[in-house]
């Protein structure tokens, strides 16, 4: 085909039925023919609508970001194979004047779908074709990427397809492309301000979000979905007291009940990531009550569990599922965050994705990671200069530079490990997050422990159910000596998230508590398993060293003081624990076996 009917042919695919245009150019004489036939009509054709175009008869305008250009010709490829005319800056002819051509496009069409992304809501093109659009009565945007619409757009119902790849046959993109087909078709339904509110599809917000869906029930007239209805009030109220989430008012989600549930639209009226939806059953006096946790827009269940109980103190039973499930929840969240933006980071991050990149990478505990999670938290900083989770964060990981010696300038890692915390602390006294990074900080670079532990038990009264408190607590105590409240902590901790991102962390404090306990043999495998996870943190290997050599393998116990050497020699928390025969014991085990270690 000579490139001339070539370019025909792409036309035809734009404008003629599927199966017919197929049948066109299929091997055999009579498609043949018919399409020799048609050329100088297809000739004409495409001059009239390369007109149409120019002069801005089009059905829709796409008005996008270039960074987005491959997402935009998804969508003019779905909406041309529907029969539909797009205007997109692909169609400008050489030698054409963009304003003027763009200006007449953009005046001209039915619809102006406009793609919400990192980077088209700071295009000063993209917002002035959808300010236009919007005076017009033509704008119909929609989000291509999670991010924050201009403020001027937050009130415009914004279908969310950020999850669309192309898929025509998608329940959302369908629902879309219908309400298009209804704009060109000029049908004006315009909903009431209720209706508008009610179907608003509101911006996520910076911190993870929730809401807790009313539970189903086993039957009517049997107290149930009171029961049920007081379990989502309880967990909603629990999950408030944890600063890291966004959690929607109760009265809010049990508007729900007795409605069919279609998550992914609750979730966009909502402004939510996260849905929690349960059941209640009921046979005479015990319950059981399943609850799971769906990411709702990456579709997908991430925590699933049951809690069984009796009806003799309904009350009580609720507070109990409540804090047991919230603490969960909590963690879990953390979790998928946490992977999320490692494993499916954006081209533009926000500054809680760079939080949460920092922090992952933080929690690899080495020097490299912690000037990673420096810079990544600085960039939060200058983005949101008064954001204390990032600079609670950043002053800890210059604590831990300071304290691990990893500095090559150790009092200027002290100076900004401070500046940190009092930003931190001038902002957010009273977010546990907060809290728990403040007091290590003062642990690791002031030696305050008394401040440092009123920090923390702070916290632990903020949101008392929270695993990441009771975590930071058991440190507290092995700061301040008490080993067996310490161990408790940690085990408790483990229990509330057995699958916790600090893992490592929870086990290695485990065992240094039974070091100082005098239990060896339970440190030394428990710490063997930290060190495997956390090769470089050197509480974790002194404490290891010190249980070998206490058990008398002094061979493993060598092995062992040479690693911490190479990583530094620093016993880091270790060596800020207020009991001075504590110390004593771990510094004497490790310098016995650095001692055997040396070629003699």
């Amino acid at each position: 085909m000579t490139g001339a009917s070539q370019g025909y042919n792409d036309e035809l695919k734009l404008t003629l039925h599927p199966d017919l245009r197929d049948y066109l150019c299929k091997d055999n004489k009579l498609g043949h023919s018919m399409l020799v036939a048609t050329q100088s009509f297809v000739c004409a054709g495409c001059a009239f609508v390369s007109k149409q175009r120019g002069s801005g008869l089009n059905d829709i305008f796409l008005s996008y970001n270039r960074e987005d250009a491959a997402v935009a010709k998804l969508y003019a490829d779905a909406f041309s194979r529907d029969g539909l005319i797009v205007w997109w800056d692909t169609a400008l002819r050489s030698g054409e004047a963009y304003d003027e051509v763009t200006e007449a496009a953009l005046r001209g069409a039915k619809a102006v779908v406009v793609l919400w992304s990192p980077r088209s809501v700071v295009s000063r093109w993209v917002r002035a074709e959808a300010t236009l659009a919007d005076r017009a009565g033509t704008l119909l945007p929609v989000m291509i990427e999670t991010c924050e619409r201009p403020i001027m757009f937050e009130l415009i119902q914004t279908a969310d397809l950020s999850h669309w790849k192309g898929n025509v046959g998608d329940p959302g993109w369908d629902s879309f492309l219908k309400e298009v087909r209804r704009r060109i078709a000029g049908e004006s339904d315009a909903p009431s301000p209720v209706e508008l509110a009610m179907s608003a599809t509101f911006k996520l917000p910076l911190k993870a979000s929730i809401a807790v869906l009313p539970f189903t029930t086993s039957g009517k007239g049997d107290g149930s979905d009171s029961f049920a209805d007081g379990i989502v009030e309880e967990i909603s109220a629990a999950l408030s007291q944890f600063p890291s989430l966004f959690v929607i008012a109760s009265a809010s989600s049990l508007t729900y009940r007795d409605t069919v549930l279609d998550l992914s639209k609750i979730g966009r009226e909502l402004g939510v990531r996260y849905l929690l939806e349960g059941s209640v059953r009921i046979a005479g006096q015990r319950v059981r009550i399943s609850v799971r946790l769906i990411d709702d827009l990456a579709t997908e269940q991430i925590w699933a569990d049951k809690f069984d109980g009796i009806l003799d103190d309904m009350f009580e039973l609720q507070d109990r599922v409540a804090m047991a499930a919230a603490s969960i929840i909590d963690s879990t969240i953390e979790a998928a965050e946490l992977r999320r933006a490692v494993t499916r980071p954006t081209s533009a991050p926000g500054t809680q994705e760079l939080y949460w990149r920092a922090s992952a990478a933080f929690r690899k505990w080495n020097p490299e990671s912690v000037r990673e999670a420096i810079t990544l938290t600085q960039r939060v900083l200058e983005l949101e200069p008064e954001n204390t989770w990032a600079a609670a964060l950043c002053g800890f990981c210059h604590a831990t530079l300071f304290s691990n010696q990893w500095s090559d300038d150790l009092m200027a890692s002290r100076t900004a490990a401070l500046a940190h915390y009092e930003l931190a602390m001038k902002h957010g006294g009273e977010d546990a997050r907060v809290l728990d990074f403040a007091g290590a900080t003062l642990t690791s670079v002031a030696g305050d422990r008394d401040t440092a532990s009123r920090l923390v038990e702070r916290a632990l009264e903020l949101n008392p159910g929270s695993a990441s408190r009771i975590f930071w607590g058991g440190w507290n105590d092995i700061v301040n000596g008490n080993m067996a409240r310490g161990l408790e902590r940690f085990e408790g901790a483990l229990r509330l998230n057995p699958r916790s991102v600090v893992r490592p962390f929870m086990i290695t404090g485990m065992g240094i508590c039974l070091l100082f306990l005098h239990r060896y043999d339970e440190a030394a495998t428990i710490l063997a398993e930290g060190v495997q996870q956390l090769p470089q943190y050197p509480a974790a290997l002194a404490s290891l060293t010190a249980s070998l050599h206490y058990l008398g393998r002094h061979e493993d116990a060598a092995a062992m003081a040479t690693r911490l050497q190479a990583a530094g020699g620093s016993f880091g928390v270790l060596a800020m624990m207020r009991n001075a025969e504590q110390r004593d014991l771990v510094v004497a085990g490790v310098e016995a076996a650095a001692r055997s270690a040396v070629p003699t």
